[in-house]
C-alpha cells in the first residue's frame, strides 16, 4: 500500500499554536502510512522547515490573498490542485480563506476536503480592515458548501467559522511527559537565565500579536514588580508588535527584569523554571500554550476572553476580566505556590496528549480514502 499524502494549507511553518500542533501530530503519526505536505504563503526560511523536510515532507509557496487579487490567487489554486493529483486530501487551516482553498480543490475534484478551525474572531478589527474582513466574511461562506469535513479547537471555535458546532473538536494535543516538572529541569533553566532560586518568575508564550495582548501583560507585570522587587518576566515569542513591547518595557524601567526569549524549541523545558503562567488574550479558540502550561503544572491566569474549555483541571487555573492590571498583579501575588508534581497521566486521561490525536487522524486519513 502507497503512503497516503496529506496537503496542509496554512500562512506559513513557524511558530504558531496551530502550527506546532499540526507538527506535534506530524512526528506521531505513522508516516510509513501517512506523510504530510505543506502549501504556504512564504517565501523564507521558516522555522519547522528543516523538520518537515527531515520527515520527508514537502513544501510548496504560493502568494496569498495578502498579494495577488482574489481571481488570480483562486486560478492558481486551482491549477495547483490540478497538476498535484496525488492530494486526496487537502486539509485547510487558513480560517475564512479556506472557503476559497476548498471551493478550488472541490473544483479541481478533490475528494476529501477539511476545514480546520483554530480561532474564534478576524485577526484584524481596526478600522483600516473593514474591507479586508468584508472579503473574509464573503469567504467563510463558501466553506460549508465546499468542504466534505470540518475540525475546531474547540465548540467556540466551531460556531464562529462554521456557524454551528457540527464539527469534530480535535484537542490542542501536546507530548506530554516532556513537560512534566522536575526540579534539575528548572534549576538549569533559571541558571541558562541567570534567575536566582527565589526570584518569582511569571511566563507567557505567544506571537507578538493583538489578539495576545502583551501591552496588558507588561502592565500587569509593571504592577507586580512593584509590589514583588524579585520578581522576573519570561516572553517565548516573536512577531509584529515585539519591538513596540520592547519600548514600553524600556520606557517603564523594567529593562532588567524582562527576559525576551525569542522563538524556542523547549518550551517545554523553560515552563519548569517558571512560576506563575500569565495569559491575558483578548480572544482565542484554544490555547496550546495554555495547554501546555498546565501540563507543566504551573498556575495559570487567563483573560475571560480564553475559552473555558482551556481549563483541563489539573493545574490550578484562575479566570479574570481584563481592565485593572492591578487586580491581575494581586492575584498573582497572593497565590502561594505549592510543590509541582508531573502531570502526563492526568493530561493523557484529558484527551490532550498528542498520541490520541495522531491515532485519530491517522484512521480517519485512511477510512475518508479509503485505504
Amino acid at each position: 500500500m502507497s503512503e497516503i499524502r496529506v496537503l496542509h494549507v496554512l500562512h506559513s511553518m513557524n511558530c504558531g499554536g496551530a502550527e506546532t500542533l499540526i507538527m506535534n501530530i506530524y512526528r506521531s503519526i505513522d508516516r510509513s502510512k501517512i506523510q504530510f505536505d505543506f502549501l504556504v504563503n512564504v517565501f523564507d526560511d521558516m522555522y519547522f522547515q528543516k523538520e518537515i523536510e527531515e520527515l520527508g515532507g514537502r513544501i510548496y509557496r504560493m502568494k496569498f490573498l495578502t498579494s495577488v487579487t482574489p481571481p488570480v490567487y483562486e486560478r492558481n489554486l486551482y491549477r495547483f490542485f490540478k497538476s498535484h493529483p496525488e492530494y486526496k486530501i487537502v486539509h485547510s487551516h487558513l480560517e475564512t480563506t479556506t472557503g476559497i482553498i476548498l471551493k478550488q480543490a472541490k473544483k479541481a475534484g478533490v475528494p476529501v476536503r477539511i476545514a480546520h478551525s483554530h480561532t474564534i474572531r478576524y485577526t484584524r478589527t481596526d478600522a483600516m480592515a473593514f474591507v479586508e474582513n468584508a472579503y473574509k466574511s464573503y469567504c467563510k461562506k463558501k466553506i460549508v458548501p465546499n468542504a466534505t469535513h470540518r475540525f475546531a479547537c474547540s465548540a467556540p471555535a466551531a460556531n464562529w467559522l462554521y456557524g454551528s458546532s457540527d464539527a469534530v473538536i480535535i484537542k490542542n494535543g501536546i507530548i506530554s511527559e516532556k513537560y512534566d516538572y522536575s526540579e534539575e529541569t528548572r534549576a538549569q533553566v533559571r541558571a541558562e537565565f541567570g534567575i536566582a532560586d527565589d526570584t518569582k518568575l511569571l511566563m507567557h508564550v505567544g506571537r507578538f500579536c493583538e489578539p495576545k495582548n502583551h501591552t496588558f501583560l507588561i502592565d500587569i507585570f509593571n504592577d507586580y514588580h512593584a509590589l514583588n522587587g524579585d520578581s522576573k518576566l519570561m516572553l517565548v515569542g516573536e512577531g509584529e508588535l515585539m519591538e513596540g513591547i520592547k519600548k514600553k518595557v524600556l520606557d517603564l524601567g523594567l529593562g532588567d527584569f524582562v527576559i525576551f526569549a525569542g522563538l524556542r524549541n523547549d518550551v517545554y523545558r523553560l515552563l519548569n523554571g517558571a512560576d506563575y503562567f500569565v495569559f491575558p488574550s483578548v480572544y482565542e479558540g484554544l490555547p496550546l500554550s495554555i495547554v501546555e502550561a498546565q501540563a507543566a503544572d504551573l498556575p495559570c491566569f487567563a483573560s475571560d476572553k480564553v475559552p473555558g474549555e482551556s481549563d483541563l483541571g489539573v493545574s490550578e487555573y484562575y479566570c479574570l476580566p481584563l481592565g485593572n492590571s492591578k487586580n491581575w498583579a494581586e492575584k498573582i501575588l497572593n497565590t502561594p505556590l505549592r510543590q509541582r508534581s508531573p502531570k502526563s497521566g492526568e493530561m493523557r486521561r484529558t484527551g490532550f496528549d498528542i498520541k490520541a490525536n495522531a491515532d485519530f487522524l491517522a484512521d480517519f486519513y485512511c477510512k475518508s480514502t479509503g485505504m
